[in-house]
C-alpha cells in the first residue's frame, strides 16, 4: 500500500516537471529570429524617408496676430517637452514574481534591453533628441524674426497710415477752410444787406413815430385851440351884437385881466392829450374810494383827475391859479375853481378834507411855499386821510433833462428821498412810492443778441455789455414820474 502511494508521488512530480519544460520558450531561438527581423526592417528603410503630409487649413481658425507666435501655446509646449531624458534606461527595474525561472527570465529580458538599447536605441534617441533641439531653437529664432518684421512692418504700416490720414486731413480742413471763408462772406454780405435794409426800416419806423408824434401834438393844439374858441362863444352866445358891444365896453373900462391861455396851450402840446393823461390818472381814483370827506386837487389842470373821480363817485374838486386850465376842466362838467389852491387849503376848517393830490405841482414850487402846503395838509386832513403827490422823476436823466427843463415854470427837482423826509418832518406817514409813466423799450438802448454758437468768452463779453445796458437804462431811461402817498 505504502509502495503504491510513493509510487504515484513519483509520477506526479515528473509529470510536473515535464509540464514546466514544454513551458519553458526557447530563448535562442526567439533571439535568433529577432535578430533577422530586425536586420531585414534596418536593411529595407536604410535610405528611406517619412512621408510628409500636410496639415489641411482649418478655415474656421482664428487668424495669427502681430507678434502671437513668440508667446503661443504651441511653441511653449514644444520648448517644454522637445527634451526627454536618457537616462530612463534601467535594467534593475525589471522584475519577475516567478521563483527559480523568474530569475533566468529577468535576465534573459535584461541581456535582451541591454543589446536593444546599446546597439540600436540609444544611438538613435541621442540623434533624434540633438535633431529635436536643433530644430525647436531654429523654431525660436524664427518665431522671433517673424514677429519682429511683422511688429516692423505693422508699425510702418501704421506710420504710413498716419501720414496718408494726416495728409487727408490737410486737404480736408484746407477745403473746409476755404469753403467757410466763402461762406463768411457771403454771411457778411448778406448780413450787410438785411442790417441795412433793418436800418432804413428802423429810421423809417421811427421818422413815421416823429410823424405821428407832430400829428398828435398838432391834434391836441387844435383841440385845444377849438375848445378854447368854442368857450369863447359859448360865454357870449346869449348876447345879442348891441349887448355883445356894451359888454365889451364895460370889460374895457374895467380893464379886467383877459384870460390866459398860454399854459394851457403848453400843456397841449408837451404834457399830451387828454385821453393819454386821463389814462395816467386810472391810477389814483382807487386810493380815495373810502374817503371820509371831499378830496382836494392842487393844480388840477384840463380836469382828467375830476372826471375820472366823478366817475367812481368820489366827491372832489380842484383848485388852479391858471383860468385858461379852470375854463377847459369846467367844460368837462367838474368842480373847477380859479384860485391859489395852498391859500384855499389853508383856510379850510382843521380836519375837514378826505385827502389832498397834487400832480405835477410841487417842482412848481419854492422850499418855503412846499413846506406851507405839507404842513396845511397835515392840519386840514381828517385822520386816515390820503396825501398824494405826483412830480418828475429825479432818478431818470432823460426825463430831468426833457421834461422838467422844458416847462419854464418849473422850480426845483424833488428827489423821492427828499419828499419822504419833508413829509416824515411834518408828521405825515409814507406809505408808498411809485414810479410811472415809463418809456417803451423801443426808446430804450438794445441789448445785444446772445446766440448759441459763440464761445464762452464771447457770451461773457457780451452778457457784461448787456448787464452795463441795463443799468444805463435805468440810469438815462427810467420811470417819467413817480408819486409818494402819505397818510395823516
Amino acid at each position: 500500500m505504502g509502495t503504491n502511494n510513493a509510487m504515484k508521488g513519483d509520477l506526479k512530480n515528473k509529470g510536473a516537471l515535464d509540464s514546466q519544460r514544454q513551458n519553458t520558450p526557447d530563448v535562442r531561438s526567439l533571439m535568433s529570429e529577432i535578430r533577422e527581423k530586425v536586420k531585414k526592417a534596418v536593411g529595407d528603410n536604410r535610405d528611406s524617408r517619412l512621408p510628409f503630409i500636410p496639415q489641411k487649413a482649418d478655415e474656421n481658425s482664428a487668424e495669427r496676430k502681430a507678434g502671437e507666435l513668440l508667446h503661443s501655446e504651441e511653441l511653449r509646449f514644444l520648448n517644454q517637452n522637445h527634451h526627454y531624458p536618457l537616462s530612463s534606461y534601467r535594467p534593475d527595474l525589471i522584475t519577475s514574481h516567478r521563483p527559480g525561472v523568474g530569475k533566468v527570465i529577468v535576465k534573459i529580458k535584461r541581456k535582451i534591453l541591454s543589446f536593444f538599447w546599446q546597439g540600436l536605441f540609444k544611438p538613435y534617441f541621442e540623434a533624434e533628441r540633438e535633431y529635436q533641439s536643433h530644430l525647436v531653437r531654429l523654431l525660436n529664432d524664427m518665431t522671433k524674426y517673424i514677429d519682429s518684421r511683422d511688429a516692423f512692418i505693422f508699425w510702418d504700416l501704421i506710420k504710413k497710415i498716419d501720414y496718408d490720414v494726416n495728409k487727408a486731413l490737410e486737404r480736408i480742413e484746407g477745403i473746409a477752410d476755404t469753403n467757410a471763408a466763402a461762406l463768411m462772406s457771403t454771411e457778411r454780405r448778406v448780413t450787410d444787406l438785411a442790417n441795412k435794409a433793418i436800418t432804413d426800416t428802423n429810421l423809417l419806423a421811427t421818422s413815421i413815430k416823429e410823424l405821428q408824434s407832430q400829428i398828435n401834438t398838432v391834434d391836441s393844439v387844435s383841440r385845444g385851440i377849438e375848445g378854447i374858441l368854442n368857450r369863447s362863444a359859448a360865454a357870449n352866445k346869449h348876447l345879442s351884437p348891441s349887448e355883445l358891444k356894451i359888454e365889451n365896453a364895460k370889460l374895457d373900462a374895467v380893464k379886467l385881466p383877459e384870460t390866459d391861455f398860454s399854459y394851457l396851450l403848453l400843456e397841449n402840446r408837451y404834457r399830451g392829450s387828454q385821453e393819454a393823461i386821463s389814462g395816467r390818472m386810472a391810477f389814483y381814483p382807487p386810493f380815495f374810494k373810502n374817503a371820509q370827506g371831499p378830496i382836494l386837487e392842487i393844480g388840477g389842470g384840463r380836469g382828467e383827475l375830476q372826471l375820472l373821480l366823478k366817475e367812481s363817485g368820489v366827491s372832489s374838486y380842484s383848485v388852479d391859479l391858471d383860468s385858461g386850465m379852470v375854463e377847459a376842466a369846467k367844460s368837462q362838467g367838474v368842480d373847477a375853481r380859479l384860485g391859489d389852491g395852498i391859500a384855499h387849503l389853508e383856510s379850510l376848517p382843521d380836519r375837514s378834507l378826505g385827502g389832498v393830490i397834487a400832480c405835477q405841482v410841487i417842482e412848481h414850487l419854492d422850499q418855503s411855499t412846499l413846506k406851507r402846503l405839507v404842513q396845511a395838509c397835515a392840519q386840514k386832513i381828517k385822520p386816515g386821510g390820503k396825501v398824494i403827490f405826483e412830480t418828475i422823476n429825479t432818478d431818470s436823466m432823460v426825463a430831468l433833462t426833457k421834461n422838467y427843463f422844458r416847462d419854464p415854470t418849473h422850480v426845483f427837482p424833488l428827489h423821492p428821498e427828499t419828499m419822504r423826509f419833508m413829509l416824515d418832518l411834518c408828521g405825515l406817514r409814507v406809505t408808498e412810492i411809485h414810479k410811472l409813466s415809463p418809456y417803451s423799450s423801443e426808446a430804450e438802448l438794445q441789448e445785444l443778441q446772445l446766440n448759441e454758437f459763440m464761445t464762452p468768452r464771447w457770451a461773457m463779453a457780451i452778457e457784461t455789455l448787456n448787464k452795463n445796458i441795463r443799468k444805463l437804462n435805468s440810469l438815462m431811461f427810467g420811470h417819467q414820474d413817480y408819486c409818494i402817498i402819505a397818510e395823516v
